[in-house]
């Protein structure tokens, strides 16, 4: 009896320290931006760095660097991307239009939902949506003759911390 409570605790500390999102997931995206004046490296860092239990609000730090040029931001948001949230996507995925896609990046093989939409100038935005943190496993944007603007996939992702 004691032996398989146990296992039993076990297991459920497994599943509940891969839960997100909590504070210290932290999600690098990388790839190439393409411009008139040619193409230039683009890393992008999102941190989950702190949870206000008051205001229930999250802290996501935000770094970004194009080519030279340095950025960082930290925002407060009442929402994060979810396991329940990435469940209901895939559950509707073709029904909004979507398309099931298993991907594979420098993390891992996903199971995403490839979403694709045309802003108003006719920029076409391809999202991969996956259960990680954040939601995003890979985005692509092309220009309305459908050159690729820039490329981005997941490259590095840290949880349970």
């Amino acid at each position: 009896m004691t032996s398989s409570w146990i296992v039993s605790a076990i297991l459920l500390i497994g599943i509940a320290a891969h839960a997100y999102p909590t504070v210290g997931d932290k999600v690098t995206w990388s790839g190439t931006v393409n411009n008139a004046t040619g193409s230039s490296e683009i890393t992008i860092t999102k941190e989950i760095v702190a949870f206000d239990k008051d205001s229930k609000k999250w802290k996501v730090k935000t770094d970004t660097k194009i080519g030279k040029e340095t950025s960082s931001e930290t925002v407060e948001l009442a929402e994060l991307f979810t396991p329940d949230r990435y469940k209901d996507i895939i559950k509707n995925c073709e029904e909004k239009g979507g398309v099931i896609e298993k991907i594979t990046t420098h993390p891992g093989k996903y199971k995403t939902c490839k979403m694709t939409t045309v802003s108003s100038n006719g920029v076409v935005i391809e999202k991969w949506w996956g259960d990680i943190p954040f939601g995003v496993v890979s985005r692509n944007t092309k220009d309305q003759a459908g050159v690729a603007q820039s490329e981005s996939p997941i490259q590095s992702l840290v949880t349970d911390l």
